[in-house]
């Protein structure tokens, strides 16, 4: 009751509105700076908003758009779902299992600080240029960042709870199925939106790298030609991609971990 009433506290609604009018305000005034000086230095330096919005309309409303973003979606889903699932387990079964993690921290650790774009060459070779090293790149660029954090979670699950359903004769592996995995769940959200935001970058990497399509392959071309305000709109599209993810993956940590809040 009183965590509620704590909750239902006059005032809360109101901070979290005036969060938003500064946020509101903040944008405004980011969109009219930009508008000043795209006008001043010219739209082959600086596209205003003016013309990208005037650009986002005509983009917007050609097949090409929807296109590449049906196809980097489609790479982006398969990419970083393996990742996802292979982070989840990998960094679940280095918290619980210390063998795992004595074996796999070595190696976790030498290839988080591998540049991707070294390993460029050698996927060509291996994979060509088409569908596979573009959801290898994915992979690569967010499964590290859930491993971690999985593994932080697991390794900083709340020793208290341990010990009180242990006194009540709970084996390994209920401990594992209905304290551990549960207490590291604020972890394993943390992790796949940081990996979200890498797999994204990942995505368009790849499409600069190995094959010019999608929409790193949009930028790409309208880069080649110039196009500063569609450059600009391409640009925007993976950044609102990048917060609708973001949004997706806290709807989805507030309906299956609510105690979080």
């Amino acid at each position: 009751m009183a965590r509620a009433d704590v909750m239902k506290r006059p005032g809360a609604a109101p901070a979290n509105t005036r969060e938003r009018v500064i946020q509101i305000v903040l944008v405004v005034f980011v969109l009219l700076i930009w508008e000043i000086v795209g006008r001043r230095v010219g739209p082959f330096f600086l596209a205003p908003p003016s013309a990208v919005i005037l650009g986002m309309v005509d983009l917007y409303a050609t097949g090409k758009f929807w296109n590449a973003v049906s196809e980097s979606l489609l790479t982006f889903a398969v990419g970083y779902s393996i990742a996802a699932f292979v982070g989840i387990v990998v960094g679940y079964m280095m918290g619980w299992f210390k063998p795992v993690a004595l074996v796999l921290n070595p190696f976790l650790s030498a290839f988080y600080v591998v540049p991707i774009a070294a390993l460029v060459p050698v996927m060509i070779i291996w994979f060509g240029i088409g569908y596979a090293p573009r959801v290898i790149t994915i992979f690569l660029f967010s499964v590290f960042e859930i491993v971690i954090n999985v593994y932080t979670g697991v390794k900083n699950v709340n020793q208290i709870l341990i010990e009180v359903a242990t006194s009540f004769g709970a084996n390994r592996w209920q401990l594992f199925r209905k304290v551990v995995f549960f207490d590291a769940l604020p972890y394993v959200f943390a992790g796949l939106r940081i990996g979200s935001s890498r797999a994204v970058k990942g995505m368009i990497t790849a499409e600069l790298l190995f094959a010019v399509t999608g929409m790193g392959g949009l930028i790409m071309s309208f880069s080649n030609y110039y196009r500063i305000d569609r450059v600009f709109v391409m640009i925007l599209t993976v950044c609102l991609l990048g917060v609708l993810l973001g949004e997706i993956i806290m709807g989805l940590e507030r309906l299956i971990a609510p105690w979080k809040e």
